[in-house]
């Protein structure tokens, strides 16, 4: 399913994609979740992923402080905090990760993460890019959490994949046209 997925988003065309994020960041932006949220953990996305550059855009725009995740060892995801002026690496997993990571920001500082996936359902329940990095980070997690996704990545058959330790996202966004 992960690989049907990527090969779908890979093959979206420019023009749909940039009607696609833009609704989703109208959608993003104008929710409570986001208006009541001075703080957002999100991941630099990489193609064919939905690009997230507009969305750390407009955080910044709007004087949020943008936290972005480093993959660590024995799979712990920590966030910093990222500015225009952030020196990044790129991880094992092709992942844009801060070099610096001395100060790292606590869990309780983190009011809204955007988690990113492949596949969700309805519930919020999503089939990642693997690691189990954002299960365990979120199994102790008290913020909101959202997702953003076009409307072919809304799938009901990943029901019978969920697992025990899967945590369900609490808002989904869905592109529309």
């Amino acid at each position: 399913m992960r690989h049907i997925m990527l090969e779908k988003l890979k093959k979206l065309s420019p023009h749909d994609r940039e009607v696609f994020d833009s609704s989703l960041l109208k959608q993003l932006t104008a929710s409570d979740l986001w208006r009541n949220s001075n703080s957002i953990g999100i991941t630099l996305a990489n193609f064919p992923e939905i690009d997230t550059k507009q969305i750390v855009e407009r955080a910044w725009a709007e004087g949020k402080r943008v936290c972005i995740p480093y993959s660590g060892e024995n799979r712990k995801l920590s966030f910093y905090a990222y500015t225009p002026d952030t020196k990044l690496e790129r991880s094992r997993f092709g992942i844009m990760e801060p070099v610096n990571r001395t100060t790292e920001i606590p869990k309780n500082a983190l009011e809204l993460l955007i988690i990113p996936g492949l596949v969700y359902n309805q519930e919020g329940y999503r089939i990642r890019f693997g690691g189990g990095y954002y299960d365990r980070y979120l199994a102790d997690y008290l913020g909101k959490t959202c997702a953003i996704l076009y409307p072919f990545q809304l799938d009901e058959q990943i029901d019978v994949l969920v697992e025990s330790f899967d945590v369900a996202i609490q808002k989904l966004f869905i592109a529309s046209r």
